[in-house]
């Protein structure tokens, strides 16, 4: 029960401000993170998954309980990325690796298949080349289950707007 008490905060939180994730410069979060944290932490979602969790609606991880955003602040991270950071990291921990189980043995990361084959258009993550919505082409394309969809398409379009689409 408690995974799914954090996957409904984290959800809530992310539907809240969906425009705000990712940094207000159209800076790739993605890519900051892979320059500065990844050597060391290795790729985003999985150090999220394994050492991060949403606790009464916070971010925590599990040696900086108390105050994640101060210590984020304090180590390595420009000050304008600690919120889009802790609001990516956070969408990280509370949605399952549904495009790594299902997408990338074909299409690479996430981060990858958005920055190269997504656009936002109305707001919303269409085909580059195509221009079909994402969960539109996903009826017909990977084998996902119905209910797995939109979960996709919001992953994607968060991916997106993560890596600085606007």
């Amino acid at each position: 029960m408690p995974a799914v008490a954090s996957l409904l905060v984290g959800l809530a939180l992310l539907s809240i401000a969906p425009s705000a994730v990712g940094a207000q410069d159209g800076r790739d979060l993605h890519d900051y993170w892979d320059g500065r944290c990844r050597e060391c932490h290795g790729d985003a979602g999985d150090f999220a998954r394994r050492t991060l969790a949403v606790d009464r609606g916070r971010l925590v991880g599990k040696h900086h309980r108390d105050d994640l955003e101060g210590f984020l602040a304090n180590h390595y991270l420009a000050d304008e990325l600690v919120a889009p950071v802790m609001q990516m990291l956070t969408a990280q921990v509370t949605t399952r690796p549904l495009f790594m189980q299902q997408c990338a043995g074909c299409h690479g990361t996430a981060t990858e298949f958005a920055r190269e084959s997504l656009v936002l258009r109305g707001g919303m993550a269409v085909g580059r080349k195509s221009g079909r919505a994402v969960a539109e082409y996903l009826r017909g394309h990977g084998g996902l289950a119905p209910a797995d969809i939109p979960v996709m398409a919001a992953t994607l379009e968060r991916v997106l707007r993560e890596t600085g689409a606007r």
